[in-house]
């Protein structure tokens, strides 16, 4: 008997539908929050459309992707595509789900019908029907449809009904003088639309909490410029092969992507033989924001993002952080400062950056690291250590030698 909630590759491919009624097979995609917006929904909704578009590429032509309020439906014109349609869907930010079944007239037989075909492979020994009737004008009641079109799936499979924890549950969708009809569920990403709320530059390493800090803000349709420093060649090239491949991977939720590779290794020697020992670690990080945001300036974004986490490492007390905070002028943002590590790594593994994380790589900041570093910073001794650098020279240094590596997803976006 099949679980609840276990979606197979049954819900990926077509059913053998009687045509006593006209039934189209169908994606139905569902908006998460953008439902909640007011008067500006409707340019929401044209951002999402835009973005799933976009996700489908060659798949689906743009005609085939109708809808608008609270929903879009996708026509499928061949089984072959469907399974790479939803995956493709699961990368979209703004959606809540995706539903495979079939779009038929606004009928009580044509409910019916559609329901016994979508169970009729399936083993199941409870059921539920759920209906949502967003146009009124239909004659019959949400909780009349459900006894109706229940009792028909019961006595056809000699199944019982269960409102709690079924092992099938059919919806019904009644909207724009048609009606859907489907039987399972695959969760969206959620959150907002891609591209939707501005642009911020990420600094990430191949480790596992930027890349996470990266997605959250990715997922308030923020879109993300990526910055990695590394110390070649005096480490190995690991961290940048690592990081590219976990830029690649965020780019299915963005669609195109910047990493810029910005060599430090020149800049740590300069800190090393003119500054203190246990402030290193903080001077790094405060020259990474300088160089950083100096590309944010460059690529008109907002703000910085770090993977940082209060009281994490040494450099990520809440005194290191208001220290390393003052070198820039652009807000910094740390989505998981109030992650413990168990927490970033259940994202990490969502999201599937994990398992390149969690290969062995050199962090640039642990190349020349201080034995002892500073937990508790003070800024006077700070500004001492900085006087005896040359900062807007080691900033041009870093920007002059910077590369520069452009993503897309689909490949032909």
């Amino acid at each position: 008997m099949k679980r609840r909630g276990q979606n197979t590759s049954a819900l990926f491919s077509f059913q053998k539908f009687s045509y006593l009624y006209f039934m189209q097979p169908v994606i139905i995609i569902h908006h998460h929050e953008i439902t909640l917006k007011g008067n500006n929904r409707k340019w929401f909704e044209q951002k999402l459309l835009k973005n799933v578009r976009t996700a489908l590429g060659e798949l689906v032509p743009h005609s085939a992707i109708t809808g608008g309020y609270g929903r879009f439906v996708i026509q499928l014109q061949s089984e072959s595509k469907s399974e790479l349609i939803i995956e493709r869907l699961k990368y979209v930010f703004g959606l809540s789900n995706i539903c495979i079944g079939v779009k038929v007239e606004q009928d009580i037989d044509a409910f019916t019908n559609a329901s016994l075909d979508l169970l009729k492979d399936e083993q199941f020994k409870t059921i539920r029907v759920t209906t949502r009737r967003a146009d009124k004008n239909f004659p019959i009641g949400s909780m009349e449809m459900n006894a109706k079109v229940g009792a028909a799936i019961c006595e056809k499979f000699n199944v019982r009904a269960n409102l709690t924890g079924p092992d099938e549950t059919i919806f019904i969708e009644i909207a724009d003088k048609v009606a859907y009809v489907y039987r399972a569920k695959v969760q969206g990403a959620g959150g907002l639309p891609s591209s939707i709320s501005g642009k911020v530059v990420s600094l990430i390493s191949a480790g596992f909490d930027s890349p996470v800090a990266s997605w959250q803000m990715m997922k308030r349709g923020v879109t993300t410029v990526f910055v990695h420093f590394h110390s070649m060649p005096y480490t190995s090239q690991n961290s940048i092969d690592q990081v590219k491949q976990i830029v690649e991977l965020l780019t299915k939720y963005q669609f195109k992507s910047k990493l810029y590779l910005v060599p430090f290794a020149d800049v740590q020697n300069e800190i090393v033989l003119k500054t203190p020992m246990p402030l290193r670690v903080i001077l790094y990080r405060r020259l990474m924001v300088r160089i950083a945001e100096a590309i944010a300036f460059k690529e008109k974004a907002e703000g910085l993002v770090t993977g940082e986490a209060v009281g994490q490492v040494a450099s990520q007390t809440l005194r290191n952080i208001r220290n390393i905070d003052n070198a820039a002028t652009l807000p910094i943002l740390r989505p998981i400062s109030g992650n413990d590590k168990e927490e970033t790594m259940v994202i990490a593994r969502k999201i599937g950056t994990y398992d390149i994380s969690k290969e062995p790589y050199d962090d640039c900041c642990s190349f020349l690291a201080p034995r002892k570093p500073e937990t508790w910073s003070n800024f006077h001794e700070i500004e001492v250590a900085e006087a005896n650098l040359d900062i807007p020279t080691l900033i041009a240094l870093a920007m002059e030698k910077q590369t520069i590596e452009q993503f897309s997803f689909p490949q032909s976006a």
